[in-house]
């Protein structure tokens, strides 16, 4: 196969049981992007409901719970992944999904609503870390970009699909907030279902010794016999962690004292606070909110006379494009390069953000035109988000780390994510209320310049290489 990248004959020659080894370890990024989105909608009638009008710190909080929760489940998820494996830690996860699902639907008030959307997160943590070690692990060099990026079309699907459930429950049931949350129970017993079917993954079992078990697994997942060439790579590429003294239960500190693993976590970490200070998860959970300052009910007056319908409806047409958006960005994941993608379509998404603040500052409020150019720059932003800062900097981390510190490495990086996802949910809606909209996003804006300029810089591509390559000092 040509290093430089894969054909799409190759692409399409993909091991026949991979495709669906890689959809169902991706059933927890489904509930993921459940959990982000479906607060959205929630919230157009949750803060009018639980009187937190005038305390945006409040609202913030509501909405990152999630996210805090998350951060506890990227510390913990290094231990789970050396004592429970990857499948095992799915697994784990798929039941906390669940119970979490079942308390938010149920939530008396809004402090027992945090502690549901705190659960529900600390399971987001594990699966953020999990899911993208596990494809790299399981999938071919030729392959492997493109199916590391079937997580954030499954978050980004999961976040669509709760828009159209809160627009749905809005239109049934007249905007019940615990029958959105609580609608989360059925895509969990779905993914409960799904990670229960899968094997583990075949280097993480021969890091453990267990290379009987490794090999069957191996075969299982590619589905032939013929794996002696890729089973030699594993051996390989874990004999030579071994010679480097490190074992496959490195924790982050041992990685932090080996100076290549150290240099690849700043840049990892880097990223992920680029694809947070550039304001993704800000404009995903308070879309609704934005859209609705921005007057989009004036050009949907003629199909529904509700204004938090239309701020719903809006939502779900300017998130819609990130689907094929994500599809794409699967097929130039192994042709572009993951550097490429970075540098060619972040500025894309700051030009998106200027345009959104521009109509802000430019255009009368409620004018069609300031809902138009909204719609439109949110989804744009939507489109690039997902040809760069939305997949790569995970599937980097999955790929970047040598073998011994894959799963401390990526632990490390998605802890950086939700840290600064975190901090910007939490103070968006403080920064809104004081700066206003504009400014925020202006400030957005900036961070995508810098984005830029620093993968450009620092960023090492790996497409095309083998997994013990990408990791090789």
């Amino acid at each position: 196969m040509p290093r430089g990248g894969a054909s799409k004959d190759s692409l399409e020659a993909a091991p026949p049981r991979l495709p669906l080894s890689v959809f169902l370890s991706s059933l927890p990024s489904l509930l993921h992007g459940y959990d982000t989105g479906v607060i959205a909608g929630a919230l157009l009638y949750l803060v009018p409901a639980l009187g937190l009008e005038s305390a945006p710190g409040l609202v913030g909080l509501m909405v990152t719970a999630c996210t805090l929760g998350a951060i506890l489940g990227s510390c913990i998820v290094n231990s789970l992944l050396s004592s429970f494996g990857r499948i095992g830690t799915l697994r784990l996860g798929s039941w906390v999904f669940l119970t979490s699902s079942v308390l938010s639907g149920l939530s008396p008030n809004y402090w027992a609503l945090v502690a549901a959307r705190f659960m529900a997160g600390v399971a987001m943590g594990t699966s953020s870390a999990t899911v993208p070690v596990y494809i790299s692990e399981t999938s071919p060099a030729e392959c492997r970009g493109k199916a590391a990026t079937v997580p954030q079309f499954m978050i980004s699907s999961g976040i669509l699909l709760s828009y159209a459930v809160d627009l749905a429950i809005l239109a049934i049931f007249g905007g019940r907030w615990r029958v959105m949350l609580g609608a989360a129970v059925i895509p969990s017993i779905v993914m409960m279902i799904g990670v229960h079917t899968l094997v583990e993954s075949p280097r993480y079992l021969a890091s453990k010794g267990k290379t009987d078990e490794a090999l069957e697994n191996l075969k299982k997942i590619r589905g032939t016999e013929d794996v002696g060439q890729e089973w030699s790579d594993i051996v390989s590429g874990l004999n030579s962690g071994e010679k480097d003294t490190a074992t496959p239960r490195a924790s982050l500190s041992d990685l932090l004292k080996n100076p290549f693993a150290r240099s690849r976590l700043i840049v990892m970490v880097v990223l992920q606070a680029f694809q947070q200070l550039c304001g993704i998860n800000a404009i995903v959970y308070f879309t609704p909110l934005i859209l609705r300052e921005a007057g989009v009910s004036s050009i949907l007056s003629k199909l529904v006379s509700d204004g938090n319908a239309a701020s719903m409806l809006s939502t779900i047409v300017a998130y819609a494009p990130k689907i094929p958006a994500l599809i794409l960005a699967g097929k130039l994941m192994d042709r572009m390069g993951r550097k490429k993608l970075l540098t060619t379509f972040t500025p894309v998404m700051g030009l998106s953000l200027v345009t959104l603040a521009s109509s802000f500052r430019f255009l009368p409020a409620g004018s069609k035109l300031r809902g138009a150019l909204a719609v439109m720059s949110v989804m744009t932003y939507g489109i690039v988000f997902c040809l760069s800062l939305g997949p790569v900097p995970s599937i980097l981390s999955s790929e970047s780390f040598p073998g011994e510190f894959r799963s401390a490495g990526m632990a490390g990086s998605v802890a950086a994510q939700w840290t600064f996802n975190a901090a910007v949910s939490l103070m968006f809606p403080v920064m809104q209320a004081k700066l206003g909209t504009e400014n925020v996003l202006w400030g957005f804006a900036a961070m995508c310049a810098l984005a830029t300029a620093f993968s450009g810089k620092f960023v090492v591509e790996t497409k095309g290489k083998k997994l013990e390559e990408c990791g090789a000092d």
